[in-house]
């Protein structure tokens, strides 16, 4: 066993911040110490969750026509993708892909609907009505993805029954630049703030594979320790023909696996879920992911990509000794 690495885990254990130092550390493990590395980010997952886990799934309600240029995501407006593009759809249909979220095994629904904001006073309407009917007659949390909010916007959804909002920084502050033009870090910071401040727990990540380099990733990391987020969502890319990404190289299972361990590492206490991506880049490994930390996963299929069947994750999840969490006074399956 590797000493430097359980040092540092030890530290981890206790929930004391690691240094920058020691993080490039680990970014850098490799040969037989990576397997050190994904032990003892796996025993820290086991000290603060135990062997429980979540799952998650997503609607996208809106899609497509995005005002913004997000260089990796298909549903810009800037990029000529194939993707299929809609107006918001009906609260019926948002409802149905609640229970039916519920009767997979998820956690929680993540409403997600394209663009810079919800800026159509009748769409924010129905979207908060839809977080009502689900809160009231469904059996699991109601959380959503909707640009950049106001502290306004977030009031009137926690006040719906939203549970948390999902707005990731996705990289770097340093790097964001060179994925996104269209608006600031700060917006996406503020967008944060706000929804704290309206009582709203926060999931907030990152995307990997898209030109960051090491130091992108530790200063990330740090950044949401920083902010004292709920939950950790990481994706990877997934090259998406007519995006300026389409034809880069995706990850390889070892070096996501690691980008887990460090987040874990670094984020001791806090869920760390494994999103898009999760299929392409990890292939066979998609189960040691747990392994190396992560204790949430989502299920199902993603915005605008395929996901493996919701039943053949649980059983994956069943095969790993874990237990899945379901919502609150709902006992394991």
């Amino acid at each position: 066993m590797h000493n430097r690495i359980e040092t540092i885990a030890q530290q981890s254990l206790q929930n004391n911040e690691i240094s920058h130092e020691d993080a490039h550390y680990l970014s850098q493990v490799g040969n037989d110490e990576v397997y050190d590395l994904f032990y003892w980010a796996n025993r820290i997952r086991q000290k603060y969750f135990g062997q429980t886990v979540k799952a998650c799934s997503i609607v996208s309600a809106k899609q497509g026509k995005c005002t913004e240029d997000c260089s990796f995501c298909s549903q810009s407006s800037y990029h000529p993708t194939a993707i299929e593009k809609y107006n918001l759809i009906e609260e019926n249909k948002i409802v149905a892909a609640a229970l039916y979220a519920e009767h997979t095994g998820a956690n929680s629904l993540g409403i997600v609907t394209s663009g810079y904001s919800i800026d159509n006073e009748n769409e924010f309407d129905r979207v908060c009505h839809a977080i009502s009917t689900i809160s009231r007659d469904a059996h699991i949390h109601p959380h959503g993805s909707f640009g950049v909010l106001t502290r306004e916007m977030a009031d009137a959804l926690a006040k719906s029954g939203l549970k948390r909002i999902n707005h990731n920084l996705e990289t770097s502050e340093r790097f964001f630049r060179n994925i996104c033009t269209t608006h600031t870090y700060a917006d996406r910071l503020n967008t944060i703030y706000a929804s704290k401040q309206a009582g709203l727990e926060i999931c907030c990540g990152a995307i990997f594979g898209i030109g960051e380099e090491t130091e992108d990733r530790i200063h990330l990391a740090f950044t949401l320790k920083k902010l004292d987020v709920d939950s950790v969502p990481l994706n990877f890319l997934h090259p998406i023909p007519g995006t300026p990404m389409e034809n880069r190289s995706v990850l390889t299972p070892m070096e996501i696996l690691k980008i887990i361990s460090l987040f874990r590492f670094v984020l001791p206490d806090k869920e760390i879920k494994i999103a898009g991506g999760r299929g392409k880049n990890l292939r066979s490994l998609q189960s040691w992911m747990f392994y190396a930390g992560a204790n949430s996963t989502m299920i199902g299929n993603y915005l605008t990509t395929k996901g493996k069947p919701g039943e053949e994750d649980l059983q994956m999840i069943k095969d790993l000794g874990l237990e899945l969490e379901r919502t609150s006074n709902d006992k394991m399956i």
